[in-house]
């Protein structure tokens, strides 16, 4: 269950106080010009997943480190270790209780997911329907429809304030929900492009090519 979450988040991603009527746009505004200005982003994150049920069955923390197009690390360390590495070809998950990597081509993992999306140049309009969803805990909200009928997540939300991406939710086909939030964060800072290769440590099993 925790490597399939895990997985799933990345098969990889909060204030104004507006009058009623003032929203309309603020979202996708806001959207727009996160993606037009940040191409490296850094930030820690809290993670938590509640099921169909609305109970909790994950909480972790860790960093996240993106580099546009195309390179992304999720690091979580609480409360297992876990490495999630986007090279830009491959993509890399490294649990390291288990002592064990899979790899997947990048395109294959990925489609229309948090990851491809945060990571992505192309126009979010190509594979979402993009609708602003008005505020919530202080931040301006934008609903991601996937256009695809296959996709993971059956919607994806960001959270923007002041064009710092500081929320996601995530909802998947299987009824769960994962939140996440972004915490010192930096926008556009110098980022080793090391940082996004992965080699995997002698003795650990890898699977996939």
């Amino acid at each position: 269950m925790r490597y399939q979450t895990f997985h799933r988040v990345v098969a990889l991603c909060l204030g104004f106080a507006m009058a009623p009527g003032c929203w309309a746009g603020a979202g996708t505004d806001q959207l727009n010009a996160f993606f037009k200005s940040v191409r490296v982003f850094q930030a820690d994150f809290e993670q938590s997943v509640v099921d169909d049920r609305h109970t909790r069955v994950q909480s972790s923390k860790g960093k996240v480190a993106i580099k546009r197009p195309g390179l992304f690390r999720w690091d979580y360390d609480k409360p297992y270790r876990q490495q999630i590495v986007g090279d830009g070809a491959k993509v890399w998950i490294y649990d390291q209780d288990l002592e064990q990597v899979t790899v997947k081509s990048q395109g294959e993992a990925l489609g229309s997911t948090p990851a491809q999306l945060l990571s992505s140049t192309e126009p979010l309009e190509k594979t979402f329907v993009v609708t602003d969803v008005g505020e919530k805990d202080g931040a301006a909200w934008v609903e991601l429809l996937p256009r695809a009928s296959d996709t993971v997540f059956k919607s994806i939300r960001l959270g923007f304030s002041q064009q710092n991406l500081v929320g996601m939710e995530l909802n998947d086909n299987l009824g769960n929900r994962t939140t996440l939030r972004f915490i010192n964060i930096e926008h556009n800072p110098d980022v080793n492009v090391e940082l996004f290769k992965f080699s995997a440590p002698p003795g650990v099993d890898v699977v996939g090519n």
